[in-house]
């Protein structure tokens, strides 16, 4: 499905934040330099808590945001609900960000801390209100589905945050905080990127590779065993905390996932374009990388003594090597894309083309050293070897310094158009 250009939204919804991630992006990494010893102890701690919301919100939900303003009126095949709210949000978002993390790094928690995270769930809501809007009466089908329910729990996971910043100081929780810390963090992978990541993915996959058939009953299946795992979680972490309630949430959530890979197994195998770029190439091997979390996550179940490295491990995997590398190659699938379609005009015929607004070589090269330095500072958490976190996280830097003047090279092409 070809996007239509009478739905296609003014770029300052979209493009300030490809902007804004891709720098944050870069400070994401810079901290992990940084902070590298904070890897080899326990995951609760102070700076691994500001790096770890800082890529989460800063850097993820951020391009996420900017992707869905472009997304859900393609979906919806409905205009975009406004042009004004996706800029409220995304300087709430940034003001939020700027009182938020510095809170954590320093671990001092003020009013400007409460303000900080106040302002993080203003903006969600404005958010997810702006994408309900502009979807509700579309006819996205599954896909919009997903996009919506993720929202859904995007909310739920950034109220559970607020009460927690408010339990640092005022305790008031009846269960120790790291429990609920789980119950923050897990509902966060899982209802809303990982079921963005599918919602979004059921369209950009089959359209980028020009596929022939589309079994959405298989999304369908996912859609429901994915929610229902995560209802189970959430029900039995607030109350029961039974024994069973874990493992059984996560085999829902795993049968989910296979029903997925059975859909874009089948997309791959009946796709017309078979031959992959490089940011497509990127984004399979992401969804490859997505089995490693998981690998990670049962191995602390059954190895609890070994939990604390292996729970950072498992976020590290998730976030860096599963939605970083993800979100890395379909930036050059989708803001060429939205570049080249404000630089064209449909009765003409256009004189370049997506593909031309970039580098293919240095996605490439983007690709290799951030993969290199995701799985060196992957083995030296799980080998608590300081080097390896160095020289990871010194890659990372590498390529996210590059990446952010990638993303800039290519919105600037469309500034000196306009002039």
């Amino acid at each position: 499905m070809m996007p239509s250009r009478e739905y296609i939204p003014s770029r300052y919804a979209i493009l300030p934040y490809y902007g804004a991630a891709a720098f944050v992006f870069v400070v994401t990494t810079v901290l992990c330099l940084v902070a590298a010893p904070a890897f080899a102890g326990h995951y609760f701690q102070p700076k691994l808590l500001a790096i770890t919301h800082l890529a989460v919100l800063g850097w993820a939900t951020l391009l996420i945001f900017g992707a869905t303003n472009q997304l859900a009126p393609v979906i919806a095949e409905r205009s975009l609900y406004s042009e004004r709210i996706p800029m409220v949000v995304l300087a709430l978002l940034l003001l939020g960000l700027l009182l938020l993390i510095p809170s954590f790094w320093f671990f001092s928690v003020t009013r400007w801390s409460y303000t900080g995270g106040a302002l993080l769930l203003t903006a969600m809501l404005l958010h997810a209100h702006h994408v309900f809007k502009t979807m509700k009466h579309g006819r996205g089908g599954i896909a919009a589905d997903c996009i919506l329910t993720a929202h859904v729990w995007l909310i739920l996971t950034a109220t559970i945050g607020l009460l927690l910043l408010v339990n640092l100081r005022y305790p008031f929780l009846p269960q120790e905080h790291l429990h609920y810390l789980k119950i923050h963090g897990s509902v966060g992978m899982a209802g809303w990127f990982l079921q963005l990541v599918i919602g979004v993915s059921s369209r950009l996959i089959p359209m980028f590779l020009l596929s022939r058939s589309e079994k959405t009953g298989w999304l369908t299946v996912t859609y429901y065993l994915v929610n229902l795992g995560l209802v189970f979680f959430l029900v039995d972490g607030m109350t029961a905390n039974s024994d069973w309630g874990r493992p059984l949430c996560f085999l829902l959530v795993l049968a989910g996932l296979g029903f997925y890979f059975l859909f874009v197994k089948k997309c791959y195998t009946s796709a017309i374009r078979k031959k992959m770029d490089s940011g497509m190439k990127q984004t399979f091997l992401a969804l490859l990388l997505i089995s490693l979390p998981f690998v990670l996550l049962s191995a602390a179940f059954i190895r609890p003594l070994s939990a604390p490295s292996l729970v950072t491990a498992y976020g590290v995997s998730f976030f860096i090597g599963f939605i970083s590398t993800l979100i890395m190659g379909q930036t050059f699938k989708t803001l060429p894309f939205i570049v080249w379609m404000h630089m064209t005009k449909p009765d003409q015929l256009p004189e370049i083309l997506p593909k031309d607004l970039f580098s293919e070589r240095l996605v490439q090269w983007q690709m290799y050293v951030f993969l290199s330095g995701y799985l060196l500072l992957l083995m030296g958490i799980l080998s608590t070897t300081l080097w390896m976190n160095y020289a990871g996280a010194s890659l990372l830097v590498l390529a996210a310094t590059g990446y952010l003047f990638h993303v800039l090279f290519i919105i600037r092409k469309l500034v000196n158009h306009a002039l």
